[in-house]
């Protein structure tokens, strides 16, 4: 992948890697540290196909080597992986999966002691952590996020629709 990174460049997941689709107008908060201009956002859109899974851990990938943190890039890829597979099983309508509909949404942003990782999809259903059935394929994945992360939630978007988070302490 090739594409030059601006700071709060937005990218979208398409068939031929990450493009940049416009700019995220950021405002650092004021954190009240010496760290507090060290402040970025990365976000990109996905088609609700299965590839959008590829191409949101290459966008992490990309975003974190950016952003020189290639410590974080094993366990974000993993969370973000499963945060997609979620939203592309459970948050989408049948009529989001074709088309050149993008209502799956990740977004990266790296604040002074954390790097959050976002992904929001149109589906109102609450994520639920279940005790995985060993016998079967799927239902591990909040507990990948668990064990991932620093810690996760969610929130409901005004609208319609959740995000799903999930934080990444960064080393000093």
């Amino acid at each position: 992948m090739t594409a030059s990174r601006a700071p709060g460049a937005v990218y979208d997941g398409l068939t031929r890697g990450i493009t940049p689709v416009g700019l995220l107008p950021l405002q650092p908060p004021d954190l009240g540290n010496d760290r507090g201009a060290m402040w970025d956002e990365a976000a990109c859109a996905l088609r609700g196909r299965p590839e959008s899974v590829r191409f949101a851990r290459d966008f992490a990938r990309e975003t974190l080597t950016t952003w020189s943190l290639p410590e974080l890039c094993d366990d974000v890829i993993w969370v973000i992986s499963e945060l997609v597979t979620n939203a592309l099983n459970h948050g989408l309508p049948q009529s989001s999966r074709t088309g050149w509909a993008r209502p799956i949404r990740v977004c990266l942003t790296l604040q002074p002691v954390q790097v959050l990782c976002l992904v929001s999809d149109p589906g109102d259903g609450v994520p639920v952590r279940k005790e995985p059935d060993y016998l079967r394929e799927c239902g591990r994945g909040l507990h990948v996020v668990e064990a991932c992360s620093d810690r996760w939630g969610w929130n409901p978007l005004d609208g319609g629709g959740k995000v799903i988070w999930a934080a990444f302490r960064v080393q000093d």
